[in-house]
């Protein structure tokens, strides 16, 4: 505990000296460089009461463990300052921007995703195939260690969306990891931290944006000689984060060194069966939200596999027929699907892929003559209800954001930046800030619009090397997903927690001493590249991920072993 500790203490006192220097060298960044002036001008400055909501958002689902009226808390909280602190006023003012988050487009393809996935899961649980699929598992994967391999395995071949990712994973192992007494909070710590990270490196709807968001950084900062492909490409080495995160599950999946709360978690599971805490309610329970696994109808496999197929090869269609446009083949293969990847609407691909994965699960009820068409269409509405949770998490959780946009976020951190500031403390500070904002909104995509625009081109206006400053936008990615990792209010986390069947902030707490722990190493490693000014030498960035992640090892048998001191004298005194 008391390494864990000092731990937080190493960040605070970094933080603080970053900031220090921040105060100390104070200048209006958007002024000096006029970037999103225009955007930036339109707001009132409300300074540091833009932090109050979602402090209280984040604070109240801590205390309170009631996700929904935190975040609408959060959500009037903000509209109540924008409206002059009238009451009235900010409650129009939430409901307008709850209304505004539904009607967008790319929200709405992500919500009747989320419904149609619903539908989807709750035909292959009907059917039977989840189960069929689960005792497979079982017969196959009988132990802690290897249970855990197999779920951080299984992440690396469903990369191309982090929501699959986690559905799919979560379906398959949240009874093999029961079975094997791993406890529902390791299941979710393990879909969740290899879900975004992984995407993020293959071929997905995350690279897709985030090479839209590098085009973004490149055209705001005049680079004519480095194209939005090479940019990303240039980039991935810095995204230390996602690189520690994936590796760290599965640091822990293999050594099962666990540590702090996840640590108490494991035994609890270990030496009662209980694999959720006492008196913990799970956020959503598939026995009691679908009902039975039909009785009349034999478990198959291919009611699980085919409709997850069908997901797969119509999502991959959509990315590329939504896509492709006036794209010529021009260069390698490879050039010609990742530009089609860089058109294609991700949210519109994904709808269409759960829309047939439904469809498939219907027609496959019909020909095994396991449910009538009644029976088909009220099994489709009950897993739409069981999303209905996550939908309203997901509403919630973007109006705290557009309220974030509102009240100017951007803005204040953009005046915390000097313009003499030295490049060893851009990519830490880069970092620091990109965490600060996707922990208190949950969105990393969002976070990422922020920053990557405003990075490129301060750090080209502060080096002059247009490499360089693409290359930084992997430290914004970074940063970005650290809150998509353990934020109380991400999507990712929301899902994790409904499929694999834990309470939500026991998830939350769980995951969060892990995520800092990838946190800290990375910031270290970012300080590091910036005193030694390594920018381009691709020997030292390997060389220091390579360090990063023996690091990572270390800290965590070390935190292992104090944390299991501490438990052992615990039920000694107790």
């Amino acid at each position: 505990m008391l390494l864990f500790r000092n731990l937080f203490d190493i960040i605070n006192i970094m933080y603080s000296m970053t900031h220090l220097f921040f105060i100390c060298n104070y200048n209006i960044y958007y002024q000096e460089f006029k970037i999103n002036v225009e955007e930036f001008s339109l707001m009132e400055d409300y300074g540091f009461l833009t932090l109050i909501p979602p402090a209280i958002a984040i604070f109240l689902c801590l205390i309170t463990r009631r996700v929904l009226i935190s975040l609408f808390l959060g959500v009037f909280a903000g509209s109540l300052i924008i409206s002059g602190w009238n009451p009235l006023e900010g409650l129009i003012y939430s409901l307008d921007t709850l209304s505004s988050s539904i009607s967008d487009t790319g929200h709405v393809h992500l919500l009747l995703f989320n419904l149609f996935m619903g539908s989807g899961f709750a035909l292959m649980w009907r059917l039977g195939g989840s189960k069929a699929l689960s005792e497979w598992a079982k017969t196959r994967l009988k132990s802690k260690r290897g249970v855990g391999i197999g779920a951080w395995l299984l992440g690396f071949v469903v990369f191309f969306s982090d929501y699959i990712s986690i559905i799919i994973r979560g379906s398959i192992f949240r009874d093999v990891f029961t079975n094997a007494r791993v406890s529902k909070e390791k299941l979710s710590y393990m879909i969740a931290s290899t879900s975004g990270p992984i995407a993020t490196f293959f071929i997905s709807d995350w690279i897709a944006f985030q090479i839209s968001m590098v085009k973004e950084g490149i055209e705001q900062a005049g680079i004519t000689d480095v194209a939005p492909l090479t940019g990303y490409l240039q980039s991935i080495p810095l995204n230390i984060y996602c690189i520690f995160a994936v590796a760290l599950v599965g640091i822990v999946a293999i050594s099962r060194k666990d540590w702090g709360p996840m640590l108490k978690a494991e035994r609890r599971a270990e030496e009662t069966g209980e694999v959720s805490k006492k008196g913990s309610a799970p956020m959503m329970e598939m026995d009691k939200e679908l009902g039975d696994v039909l009785e009349n109808v034999k478990p198959r496999l291919i009611t699980f596999i085919l409709p997850l197929v069908v997901l797969i090869v119509v999502t991959l269609f959509g990315f590329y027929w939504t896509g492709h446009g006036d794209i010529e083949f021009q260069g390698s293969v490879a050039q010609y699907f990742v530009n089609i990847l860089e058109k294609a609407d991700a949210g519109k691909a994904l709808l269409w892929g759960s829309f047939c994965m439904t469809l498939v699960g219907m027609i496959l009820a019909l020909v095994y003559k396991a449910m009538n068409l009644e029976a088909i269409m009220g099994t489709v509405i009950d897993g739409m209800k069981m999303m209905i949770l996550a939908c309203s998490i997901l509403v919630l959780a973007w109006s705290v954001g557009a309220v974030m946009k509102d009240m100017g976020l951007a803005k204040f951190i953009v005046q915390l930046i000097g313009k003499s500031i030295p490049f060893p403390l851009i990519p830490p500070m880069l970092f620091l800030i990109g965490m600060l904002i996707s922990f208190a909104t949950g969105t990393s995509w969002g976070t990422m619009t922020i920053l990557t625009p405003i990075a490129i081109p301060l750090v080209y206006r502060l080096t002059g090397d247009s490499l360089t400053a693409v290359m930084m936008s992997g430290v914004v990615f970074s940063g970005a997903i650290f809150g998509d990792n353990c934020s109380p209010i991400s999507d990712t986390m929301v899902l994790s927690t409904i499929f694999s069947g834990a309470n939500h902030m026991d998830h939350v707490v769980t995951q969060i001493p892990y995520s800092v722990e990838c946190a800290a190493i990375s910031f270290v490693l970012y300080f590091l590249y910036g005193i030694f000014n390594v920018k381009q030498n691709w020997t030292l960035i390997v060389l220091g991920i390579v360090l990063g992640i023996i690091a990572l090892i270390l800290i965590t048998f070390a935190l292992h072993r104090i944390s299991s001191k501490k438990l052992d004298k615990a039920v000694q005194s107790a």
